[in-house]
């Protein structure tokens, strides 16, 4: 296949990355190894990373698909603790740890209890000393600003960030919102929308 992505990321990062053969992504509500991947792409090319979700059944899949990287059955917040999931499948693309989120969007969910832990501390468990990345998406379903204003922005370095925005109703706009105004505060450069998909460059990258 030419791309896996639903609005095509996956080949802005291949033109983008064009010259560089390995690298690594973090990418938290990777969902699917093959479908709808904004990775998958870069994973044949010779990519690895760590891979994040909340369902288990997508984690299975990615260490099926993908043994060598990181894959991670748990929820990304801003520190550990006990949280409620909102979930209507065993591999859903819209389940949740939002409540109003779960409310507008899932039918006939259940609720379960996980944990959650800080980006900062996965990266830190996980990545041993190294403290730069090429890439990191970002497809929480509504959590992605909570995601974001708790990484540690001193210490772990991203070259492109990915992340889901919707412009669907109020609250979705005003989440968009912080999350474009929070990653210009941090010297990242607005390049494009891809579908439902924001994407941002650091200015201060230095290979």
């Amino acid at each position: 296949r030419k791309f896996y992505s639903q609005w095509g990321e996956d080949i802005f990062l291949q033109n983008y990355f064009k010259n560089l053969n390995t690298g690594f992504y973090v990418d938290i509500g990777c969902f699917h190894p093959i479908m709808y991947s904004n990775t998958c792409l870069l994973f044949h090319k010779g990519w690895s990373g760590i891979n994040i979700d909340l369902n288990k059944t997508s984690i299975d899949l990615f260490n099926l698909a993908r043994p060598a990287d990181t894959n991670l059955n748990l929820v990304v917040l801003d520190n550990q603790k006990k949280i409620t999931v909102y979930q209507n499948k065993d591999l859903g693309k819209m389940n949740t740890i939002n409540p109003q989120y779960a409310s507008y969007y899932l039918k006939n969910y259940s609720v379960r209890e996980s944990s959650s832990f800080s980006l900062n501390s996965i990266l830190k468990k996980y990545c041993l000393k190294n403290n730069k990345f090429e890439i990191i998406n970002i497809d929480a379903e509504g959590s992605e600003y909570t995601i974001l204003k708790n990484i540690d922005f001193r210490k772990y370095i991203f070259k492109i960030i990915l992340v889901e925005t919707h412009k669907w109703n109020s609250f979705t706009k005003q989440e968009s919102n912080k999350i474009h105004t929070f990653l210009q505060s941090h010297n990242y450069n607005f390049l494009k929308n891809l579908g439902e998909t924001s994407i941002y460059e650091n200015n201060s990258w230095k290979n």
